[in-house]
């Protein structure tokens, strides 16, 4: 890892690391996070964020708890680890 720097800003990556991943990298900076992705990747995640948010809303709306939801998976976890 001799080509990383390190500064007082924080971590210098070489661009060739990131050009190799094909089209362009979204950089997102959290406190103490780089997030790297694709548009592609970033996309996906704001899809799946909407979904999530579709499902609690509609729980919310159906008067689902938790619980009930946690019995659920648990049924289907045991009926696909009985089938494989």
């Amino acid at each position: 890892m001799k080509a990383v720097k390190y500064t007082k800003e924080g971590v210098v990556i070489p661009s060739a690391w990131v050009k190799g991943w094909g089209k362009p990298v979204v950089a997102h900076r959290g406190s103490d996070v780089l997030i790297l992705e694709s548009p592609a990747r970033a996309a996906s995640r704001k899809r799946l964020a909407r979904m999530v948010s579709k499902l609690r809303r509609a729980t919310r709306e159906l008067g689902i708890t938790p619980d009930q939801i946690a019995a659920e998976v648990e049924a289907v976890r045991r009926d696909r680890a009985r089938r494989s």
